[in-house]
């Protein structure tokens, strides 16, 4: 073959396009890509259940052996409790010595869960304790006077074998070793304590409810016993306490993993085991609280006890804590021999038990990725040139979505199908382009992201409307080249949308010079009349930079006039299924209109009604300006003008000379309201020579002298009825 000819084939094959459909279909048969992942995901899959099978065997023998160790701690002090019993049916005098307490003593030397063991007599209330003191123990017995240095133990008799009732405390260095002695009325009862109670209820050991230990105040259980005669008279009961804090400190050993927990909840649902004793209770009101598990400060086993509230089980792996990693949860019921709905709780990391399977598995997922790195390598380019046009497209009608219609979508591609899309999408959004200047911007952002089809209909709802209207417009036109009065005009217009659009307002539409603009529609906005009032003001800004450019470029100046009222209207689609225009519908949109109207008469620039002022009269300074009646309406209702914003640094902030002239009018205008035709007029005289160019001021210095010489009825309203619109 001729290199001329070679040369002609290049051309051509470099000119070719390609369709997506062959160029997706060749790229994903040249490789073998879903068999090897699917090899891969098979082994993975396998391992995986795998090792979910082995953590659920593990927690099952971990959550067992918690329950035996929590079984061992109690009952050692259940076996001392009962031997305890025993002796004190046999001997009931030998545990009334202090002497006798010595078995208590060498049992808690033995058994450093116990806190205290003590017995309780029914008879007269007699109770003696030894109780090991706690090294955080600042001071102890019944005067609260510092423990004796050296002292570990407490030997406590509460009996009157002294002639009197009294409470004695002996502080032991070790048994014998007498290192204080303290003394008080004896003014204890065990046999209301909540254990004696608790013992006496049937006649196997027992485990009291969690309770606060009437000599140190904090909280904690006890292990006790009944004694009785043969014939099942009362001697009294024996207990063990064992704190919070000692049960907590046992849990704290029994972690399991780095990150695990194990804890204890009772039957109402609050914790009185954790590895941390803090958490499980609160100071309120000066007395130990226990708190709900759901409301613990530990994320984990909060979120562990609520899901088990909500039905999950006693088992199940679920989502815990801020970072929502997955652990395996399992609730164990109490030791049944102890007479309590008690369950103890283990939450662990599923990590901490599957990890190892799960790095196996992501070896071999590494090696079945490491097989597949050259095809993936020709697959990636392939993909590439297929799917970046794609994407651009993709990014351009997203932005297209959003209304982001500025620049065109340029997406330069040799497949054919991909080219034809980018033109549909570029010709799309120069049509949306085009369109958008003729509607509100975010009703066409409405209607995009809705994805429905218009039709004609509306709905109620509260919107501030605002009307303006340029004074001597029409004269104006008739001395400027109609080129002028174009150029003018859509200079004007630009202005006042900038200022209406930047404070969340939609422009309705223009009606020759004037502007119809609401607020709170389409899209809600929590602030319509405050929006709306600083988009007049800011109109009134712009208005006034346009007056002295205008006047650079010889121009007629343009004075706006503005009226905003707030409504119930009907606002939506008017019309029919091949033309629709959204607006409002309503006697408040004429209102609106009213009010600019209004302007004319008073000589004013911004009036707003009763309503828009009475909700934001601590947000924006108003001046009361009369009580009138429009043509075609009936009820009579109050108009303000609208003079600038109370917050100190808004660009529109209202002055102290705006707040001193507002103050000023006032007065004279309560004159007025109050039919003092003379005071009244003596006040807006003084008005007017303080503000000669003020309009309405000048309507009511006439009115007052019209009334002064011809009063109004005794009962007149002070509305003016006016005959035209």
């Amino acid at each position: 073959m001729g290199t001329g000819k070679i040369t002609v084939i290049a051309n051509l094959l470099e000119g070719m396009r390609i369709h997506l459909r062959i160029g997706i279909a060749a790229a994903f048969a040249s490789v073998m890509i879903p068999l090897t992942l699917g090899m891969v995901g098979y082994l993975y899959h396998n391992n995986a259940n795998l090792a979910l099978e082995t953590a659920t065997q593990s927690m099952t023998k971990a959550s067992e052996a918690i329950v035996q160790d929590v079984d061992n701690l109690l009952n050692p002090a259940a076996r001392v409790v009962e031997a305890a019993s025993v002796l004190m049916r046999i001997d009931r005098g030998a545990l009334r010595r202090p002497d006798g307490l010595r078995y208590f003593y060498e049992q808690m030397e033995k058994l450093p869960q116990i806190y205290s063991l003590f017995i309780g007599f029914g008879a007269d209330g007699s109770f003696y304790q030894v109780i090991r003191l706690p090294e955080s123990l600042k001071s102890f017995g019944p005067s609260a006077r510092p423990v004796p240095e050296g002292a570990r133990h407490a030997l406590r008799l509460l009996d009157g074998s002294s002639g009197d009732w009294s409470d004695s405390f002996i502080f032991l260095g070790q048994w014998g070793d007498v290192r204080g002695v303290d003394r008080g009325p004896g003014k204890f009862d065990p046999r209301v304590r909540p254990w004696y109670k608790s013992a006496w209820e049937d006649s196997a050991t027992r485990i009291s409810d969690v309770y606060t230990f009437a000599s140190t105040g904090q909280p904690g259980l006890t292990v006790s016993k009944r004694a009785a005669t043969e014939s099942g008279v009362e001697i009294g009961a024996i207990g063990a306490d064992i704190t919070l804090d000692a049960l907590s400190g046992f849990l704290a050993q029994k972690k399991i993993g780095q990150e695990g927990r194990v804890f204890i909840l009772d039957g109402q649902g609050r914790l009185i085991g954790h590895q941390n004793p803090e958490l499980a209770v609160r100071m309120k009101d000066g007395k130990v609280e226990l708190l709900k598990a759901v409301d613990v400060a530990d994320p984990i086993v909060a979120d562990s006890a609520r899901l088990r509230e909500t039905g999950l089980g006693e088992r199940f792996t679920a989502a815990l804590g801020p970072d929502g990693q997955d652990y395996m949860v399992s609730f164990t019921p109490f030791p049944k021999a102890f007479g309590k709905d008690w369950v103890i709780g283990i939450a662990v990391k599923e990590l901490e038990f599957i990890g190892p399977l799960r790095q196996a598995s992501l070896r071999i997922l590494a090696a079945g990725i490491l097989g597949i790195i050259l095809a993936a390598l020709a697959i990636n380019w392939l993909a590439r040139l297929l799917t970046r046009p794609l994407q651009q497209i993709v990014g351009e009608t997203e932005r297209i979505q959003r209304f982001e219609l500025e620049g065109d979508a340029a997406v330069r591609t040799r497949i054919i199908e991909v080219d034809e899309l980018s033109v549909a999408v570029q010709n799309m959004k120069r049509s949306l382009r085009s369109f958008s200047v003729y509607v509100p911007k975010d009703l066409v952002r409405l209607i995009l992201s809705s994805g429905k089809e218009l039709q004609t209909g509306g709905e109620r709802r509260l919107l501030a409307i605002m009307f303006s209207d340029i004074k001597g417009f029409t004269q104006n036109a008739e001395t400027m080249p109609p080129e002028q009065v174009l150029e003018s005009l859509s200079e004007y217009f630009k202005h006042m949308s900038q200022a209406i659009h930047s404070h969340k307002g939609i422009i309705d539409k223009f009606i020759g010079d004037a502007i119809m603009a609401i607020w709170n529609a389409p899209q809600p906005d929590p602030d319509p009349m405050g929006n709306a009032c600083r988009a007049v003001l800011a109109c009134k800004a712009a208005g006034a930079r346009l007056e002295a450019e205008f006047a650079r470029r010889n121009w007629p100046s343009f004075f706006t006039r503005f009226g905003l009222h707030a409504g119930e209207v009907v606002v939506g689609n008017v019309g029919s299924q091949d033309r629709m225009q959204y607006t409002a519908l309503g006697a408040e949109v004429n209102l609106a209109s009213r009010l600019e109207a209004l302007n004319k008469l008073y000589g004013t620039q911004l009036l707003v009604s009763e309503t828009v002022a009475s909700k934001l009269h601590d947000r924006f300074l108003f001046r009361m300006i009369d009580h009138v009646v429009p043509a075609g309406m009936s009820r009579p209702f109050a108009i303000f003008e609208l003079v600038g914003e109370l917050e100190p640094g808004s660009a529109f902030a209202a002055t102290d000379e705006d707040k001193e002239r507002c103050q000023q009018w006032e007065k004279a205008f309560n004159s007025y309201a109050a039919h003092q035709w003379d005071q009244a007029w003596d006040g807006f005289r003084g008005f007017e020579k303080a503000y000669p160019d003020d309009g309405p001021v000048r309507v009511f210095i006439a009115r007052c002298k019209g009334y002064s010489m011809q009063p109004p009825p005794a009962d007149w309203d002070t509305a003016q009825r006016l005959d035209h619109k």
